[in-house]
């Protein structure tokens, strides 16, 4: 049995990859993944599934909710078959080593930084596409009816940006900035706040010898900053735009 929720919620095994139709089942499902291995109480999922205005019989619907998932799970309903398991003041969900590719990509992130603080950029980089390359799309698919699911989903997704910009200062170290001049253009104009991916950018484009669009980042990344925020790019930013008006060739990423 694996788990997928860096994209779409699917889960897989013996038959096939399969995906929750009825919405309370993914609530619960992806409840039950973010708490994965932690019992989580009737009356905390009865709150997760319909807020502050649960039904009259919500701990029976529950119940059926729970035997719908451990059919979808391929289990016969028991708990000795099934990875949801029952204890007195819940459920839980058994979720082994690397089942769950967010934890596949926390293991991979954390030794990519490893090798990176090593100095071993090249492997580091290749261990840090491997965890880039997990991501489908928005953890859960952007489904985000649940707190738990929410809190757990901004974490992912923060640690998921800073891989990439840990991969993308990789490359740059071993001097792969052409290849990552298309991917550093997505980045930047997909989060118009995060400085790192246009301080990249222009290095790239400087050092692929596209000044100009250097020059036009930096303008593309002031008015975001200014437009949103209020405020002027950081120091590290300017330095860099400085080096570029007077034609000196930086190394620094």
């Amino acid at each position: 049995m694996y788990y997928e929720i860096l994209g779409q919620l699917r889960v897989g095994g013996e038959p096939g990859v399969s995906a929750p139709r009825a919405r309370k089942i993914e609530t619960l499902l992806a409840v039950l993944l973010a708490k994965r291995n932690q019992v989580a109480t009737t009356e905390h999922l009865i709150g997760e599934l319909w807020g502050e205005n649960p039904p009259a019989r919500a701990s029976a619907a529950l119940y059926v909710y729970v035997s719908q998932l451990r059919k979808l799970l391929r289990g016969t309903g028991d708990d000795a078959d099934s990875p949801v398991v029952t204890s007195p003041r819940g459920y839980s969900l058994h979720v082994g080593i690397d089942e769950l590719d967010a934890d596949r990509f926390t293991r991979l992130y954390q030794h990519g930084r490893a090798l990176y603080w090593d100095r071993s950029y090249k492997e580091a980089a290749k261990v840090l596409r491997e965890a880039a390359n997990l991501w489908r799309g928005d953890v859960f698919g952007s489904f985000i009816d649940s707190p738990d699911v929410q809190a757990y989903a901004a974490l992912l997704e923060e640690s998921r940006l800073e891989c990439l910009e840990l991969l993308m200062e990789t490359e740059l170290l071993i001097g792969r900035h052409r290849e990552v001049v298309g991917q550093l253009s997505a980045l930047a104009k997909e989060h118009t706040l995060r400085e790192t991916f246009y301080e990249f950018l222009m290095t790239a484009l400087l050092r692929s010898n596209r000044r100009a669009e250097a020059l036009e980042t930096f303008a593309s990344a002031r008015h975001h900053l200014v437009q949103q925020l209020g405020i002027e790019p950081g120091s590290s930013l300017r330095k860099l735009h400085h080096s570029i008006l007077v034609g000196e060739m930086s190394d620094a990423v």
